[in-house]
C-alpha cells in the first residue's frame, strides 16, 4: 500500500487514543497534539461508542484533563441512538445500559419501562447486568414485537480501573437469539455514525483520517467508506497480534504507538504505514 497524503479532516476514537480508559488519564502525547490540531484549523471530531456519559459530561471530562473539547465537537452513540428512536417515534424503551443515564434518557423524552411492552429494548454499557435485568426484556421482545436496539456490539471495554468488561455485544448476542431477528446497531462499525461524523465535520471520506484503538470494529469500516485509517497501540491492544486475525486487505494504513505518533508517520519520518507485506 502506498504512503497515505497529509490528512485534512481527523475523526478520532476517545477511549484507548487520547485518553487510556474510563478513569480518563490522557495518552503520552495526547493533549498537545489535540490542541495543536485545532490550532493549526485542521476539522476534527470525536466520534466514540461512549453510552455511560451525556454528552455534555464527556466533554467536560475531557476538558478537565486539558482537551480543548466542546460538546458540539462529538458524535456518540448515546446521542445518535436517541435521535433514531425519536424519528421513529419509539420512545417507550426498556433501557439496558448504564442506571446512571436514566434520567438523560427521561429528559430527552424518552419514557422507561421495566419490562412488558415497550416500542424497544436499548442496550448500552452496563458491566453490572445480569440475567434478572434480561428477563424483562424477553416478553418486550416475544410478546410485544419490540426493536432491539444496540447502541453498539462490542464484546468488552476498558473500566475506569483498566480491566475488561463485557460490553453491551454479549447481551445483545443472547437477546438477538432469543427474538430470532438481527438488532439495530447505533455505533461503530455501522457506517450511520462514520457518515453523521463526516456531516458534522463537514469532510468527505477520502479526506478524512480515522484514528482508533481498535482496528476490527472501528477502522474496517472507515477503511471501506474510503477513509485513511490509523491504529493506535495506547489502547485495547498493546502490539498488532491482532492484524493476523484480520483480512489483509481491511489492515490499517498507518500504526502508531500513539496518535502524537502518526503525523510522523503520515510524513514518513517515523511511525509505521502498512505495504502489505
Amino acid at each position: 500500500m502506498s504512503r497515505t497524503p497529509q490528512s485534512r479532516c481527523y475523526l478520532i476514537d476517545i477511549e484507548g487514543v487520547l485518553v487510556r480508559d474510563k478513569r480518563y488519564e490522557p495518552v503520552p502525547g495526547s493533549v498537545a497534539w489535540f490542541n495543536g490540531l485545532g490550532d493549526k484549523g485542521c476539522g476534527r471530531i470525536l466520534v466514540s461508542n461512549n453510552t455511560t456519559h451525556a454528552p455534555e459530561d464527556l466533554a467536560s471530562a475531557l476538558r478537565g484533563v486539558g482537551f480543548a473539547v466542546a460538546p458540539e465537537d462529538l458524535v456518540t452513540a448515546l446521542a445518535v441512538g436517541a435521535r433514531l428512536l425519536e424519528g421513529w417515534g419509539k420512545t417507550r424503551i426498556l433501557w439496558l445500559g448504564s442506571p446512571g443515564m436514566a434520567d438523560w434518557w427521561r429528559e430527552a423524552g424518552f419514557t422507561l419501562v421495566t419490562g412488558g411492552r415497550c416500542d424497544a429494548v436499548v442496550l448500552g454499557a452496563n458491566p453490572d447486568l445480569g440475567p434478572s435485568d434480561l428477563q424483562g426484556a424477553l416478553a418486550a421482545l416475544l410478546d410485544h414485537d419490540a426493536e432491539l436496539v444496540a447502541l453498539h456490539r462490542n464484546m468488552f471495554y476498558l473500566d475506569g480501573r483498566g480491566e475488561r468488561r463485557f460490553g453491551p455485544g454479549f447481551a445483545c448476542a443472547g437477546l438477538s437469539g432469543v427474538a430470532r431477528r438481527d438488532p439495530v446497531v447505533v455505533g461503530k462499525p455501522q457506517e450511520r455514525i462514520y457518515r453523521q461524523a463526516l456531516e458534522k465535520i463537514g469532510g468527505r471520506a477520502e479526506e478524512a483520517l480515522f484514528i482508533s484503538d481498535d482496528p476490527v470494529n472501528d477502522l474496517v469500516t472507515a477503511k471501506k467508506l474510503g477513509m485513511t485509517t490509523a491504529f493506535v497501540l495506547s489502547g485495547k491492544y498493546p502490539d498488532h497480534a491482532v492484524l493476523g486475525r484480520m483480512d489483509q486487505q481491511d489492515w490499517p494504513d498507518i500504526i502508531a504507538d500513539t496518535p502524537a505518533a502518526i503525523d510522523a508517520a503520515e510524513s514518513g519520518t517515523g511511525g509505521a504505514t502498512m505495504d502489505g507485506e
